[in-house]
């Protein structure tokens, strides 16, 4: 659908974004372990009062076979500290309610039967999303655990993915599986809560 816009976020200085629809950006690529948020897959708008508003676009690289990928351009933004800002309880609260799996159902029923590699990184990046925002991390914590630093480095979800691929025995289920890697992420995490 053609969205009405003013330009791009590459067009425009990071400090002038409103957190709120930042922070909504940011649990839309944390959750669907975006591969191409880049500035220009931003759109910018203003409403009746001038205020500015994000339009996040271009969702043809979400929910990968893995996350090796996974960019966020908004962790870059050194004029735009929003994603360094914590949740706020409403946004807390709407990340509790998510469900990944009702959500992969919803998908499935709507015609497109997920790759079971890309369900298990939709899975795992909602749980992140969840336990990191139960903590009191920001988004850019929580993003940071999701991005490479460098091409060749893994990220730190790689890293824990990895480990609990090497924990669990082979043709171990996908529940077996999810517990394991939910005891490895909750270890990490607790060791960067504010």
């Amino acid at each position: 659908m053609f969205m009405k816009n003013c330009g791009s976020c590459e067009d425009m200085c990071p400090r002038a974004f409103p957190v709120e629809d930042v922070h909504k950006i940011c649990i839309l690529d944390i959750r669907l372990a975006n591969a191409d948020r880049h500035a220009g897959n931003i759109l910018i708008q203003k409403d009746a009062e001038g205020q500015i508003v994000l339009i996040p676009i271009d969702h043809g690289y979400c929910m990968p076979e893995n996350f090796k990928d996974c960019t966020f351009k908004w962790l870059y933004w050194p004029q735009g500290p929003q994603a360094r800002e914590p949740f706020t309880p409403d946004e807390i609260s709407y990340i509790n309610s998510l469900d990944a799996d009702k959500d992969i159902e919803v998908l499935n029923f709507r015609g497109w039967n997920v790759p079971e590699n890309c369900a298990r990184v939709f899975r795992i990046s909602t749980m992140l999303l969840k336990k990191g925002a139960e903590r009191g991390l920001t988004p850019f914590a929580i993003g940071s655990i999701m991005c490479r630093e460098t091409v060749k480095e893994e990220s730190v979800i790689e890293k824990l993915v990895e480990e609990s691929e090497e924990s669990v025995l082979p043709g171990t289920s996908k529940s077996a599986f999810l517990e394991s890697i939910s005891v490895i992420m909750d270890r990490c995490l607790d060791g960067l809560s504010p």
